[in-house]
């Protein structure tokens, strides 16, 4: 009897220590660095409660939301964490402002980092030039950077380079009078090098049986006029398909620009 309320007492002492606030602290940044991001949700949801004035605990509680993808919980939750949007502390203010990237909330999200007194000026402006990165607005975005006052952030220094490489884009009525000219040239333009070749072909060869045949039978027969036609059909739809391939080939080169402004992005902040 006596070692079955020894054995009580110990486990009653045990199960007290594991749920104590610092072990539970522990216990939830063990699941956030190990990736068990929603557990890692309940667990600082749970902190919070008993620790509300805690700053890093909420940032932690954020984080886990976005790299959970509880995207909607974690912006829902930001006026439970903090009263006033314009206090809220730098650390957990960056962690809202992701949400709302995250979520696509744009604007609402501008609307947040703007009036927020804990990001500097610099941080603002490229929190909007990266905005206006992902929102394709890249003549704004040359505008915006240009605010910046330290000239030499490492961030800074990589957009610049990027709006950089986004103004030597492919011109798709340069693309379509080059293939009106040369048929197949406007897709050899923007790299698609092998419809190009096949559009070329195709296009010259129709051309030269409808002359062959018009040459052999005379303008009266319809096999000239077949291959006229189907000739014209391939010479307007190479200009159609040049015009077409600049711009996958700008929207590729968009795209890659704006994963590598995500990566810039992630790695600084």
């Amino acid at each position: 009897m006596r070692i079955l309320v020894l054995l009580f007492i110990s486990f009653a002492t045990f199960g007290q220590d594991i749920f104590n606030y610092e072990n539970s602290r522990k216990y939830g940044d063990y699941l956030l660095k190990s990736g068990q991001f929603e557990l890692a949700g309940k667990e600082f949801e749970r902190l919070v409660y008993f620790a509300p004035d805690n700053d890093t605990l909420k940032t932690n509680l954020l984080r886990a939301y976005r790299l959970s993808n509880q995207t909607s919980l974690g912006i829902a939750k930001l006026p439970v964490l903090y009263n006033n949007p314009s206090k809220v502390p730098f650390s957990s203010a960056l962690e809202y402002a992701k949400l709302q990237m995250q979520n696509q909330s744009w604007s609402a999200a501008r609307d947040f980092w703007n009036q927020n007194e804990n990001f500097s000026a610099d941080d603002k402006v490229l929190l909007n030039v990266t905005s206006d990165i992902f929102n394709n607005n890249f003549k704004e975005a040359r505008t915006t950077l240009a605010l910046i006052k330290s000239t030499d952030n490492e961030l800074g220094v990589g957009y610049k380079s990027i709006l950089e490489k986004e103004t030597h884009k492919k011109s798709p009525g340069l693309a379509a009078l080059m293939s009106a000219v040369v048929p197949g040239s406007g897709k050899a333009y923007s790299k698609n090098w092998k419809d190009g070749i096949v559009s070329l072909f195709f296009t010259a060869g129709m051309a030269f049986q409808s002359y062959r045949s018009f040459n052999k039978f005379g303008v009266n027969n319809h096999r000239g006029w077949i291959y006229g036609g189907i000739g014209l059909g391939f010479y307007l739809g190479n200009i159609y398909g040049g015009v077409k391939s600049t711009k996958d080939f700008n929207r590729k080169k968009i795209n890659a620009l704006q994963h590598e402004a995500s990566a810039l992005f992630n790695t600084y902040y």
